[in-house]
């Protein structure tokens, strides 16, 4: 009777550790896909028990700094998501684990002025009509722009410059724009005509619809260096399952390294 026992204890260690095992590797699979998504400097991913067998995690932490969100370097976003499901973890590593649904999520991401001026040093606005050399100056709770707008006025093209003084909103929850601007030309205003189509040509300053996960912001916070975008609650962090990923800077190797733990 006593070596059955032993038997039951060897068996129900075996299948915990190999339970452990598979919880670690999808969890790793599923901070891959995310780290190739994103190719950020460094990562943290904490799940409060592996995704099931559908795809499905209950509880997530995901913080990222120095990520790519559609061609915008983001210096730290950071979200916490509840009851989200994903595609099937069958297909992690052949195919992106994109998000289906979520009950809700927390999210705050923190944008450098400086990166956000690189973006749009390298973006074209506009074809007949265009801006070059736009550049925003961060301040508490204000935003200074200039910018010269090629301007089709019919007869001829004129480079004009344009000052714009305004601040930051948010929009469908994802979307940052340019909002409550003064525009001048020359130090005078400009035709309302003139001034919609060149707004119309930057909106929006910053795009995160691209990020992995569906997050809902709320307010932006500006002060002289950069942009801090919240939703309504924080996200927080927990002990659970988790990943890190730090990449090799000096190699210029940015391959996963992860490291599950509970």
């Amino acid at each position: 009777m006593k070596d059955f026992f032993r038997l039951i204890a060897c068996l129900v260690m075996v299948l915990s550790v190999s339970s452990q095992s598979w919880g670690n590797e999808i969890g790793r699979r599923l901070f891959d896909g995310f780290v190739e998504e994103t190719n950020p400097e460094w990562g943290e991913m904490i799940l409060d028990g592996p995704p099931d067998d559908s795809g499905k995690v209950r509880h997530i932490y995901l913080d990222l700094k120095g990520a790519d969100i559609g061609g915008v370097r983001i210096d730290r976003i950071t979200v916490e998501g509840y009851d989200v499901v994903l595609t099937s973890p069958d297909t992690w590593g052949t195919e992106s684990a994109d998000v289906l649904s979520v009950l809700s999520t927390n999210a705050v991401a923190v944008i450098r002025e400086k990166d956000v001026n690189d973006h749009l040093k390298s973006k074209e606005f506009g074809e007949d009509e265009s801006w070059n050399n736009l550049n925003l100056d961060f301040s508490p709770g204000r935003v200074y722009a200039n910018g010269y707008y090629l301007a089709d006025l019919k007869l001829f093209k004129l480079n004009i410059l344009i000052e714009i003084d305004g601040t930051f909103k948010v929009k469908e929850g994802k979307q940052i724009w340019l909002d409550d601007y003064r525009l001048k030309v020359n130090r005078a205003k400009i035709p309302d005509g003139l001034t919609d189509r060149a707004m119309a040509k930057i909106q929006p300053i910053l795009d995160l619809s691209r990020f992995i996960f569906p997050i809902k912001l709320s307010q932006v916070v500006l002060d002289d260096e950069k942009a801090t975008v919240e939703s309504v609650r924080a996200p927080e962090r927990f002990e659970g399952l988790r990943f890190e990923y730090i990449k090799d800077t000096e190699k210029g190797d940015s391959s996963p390294d992860h490291e599950g733990q509970n």
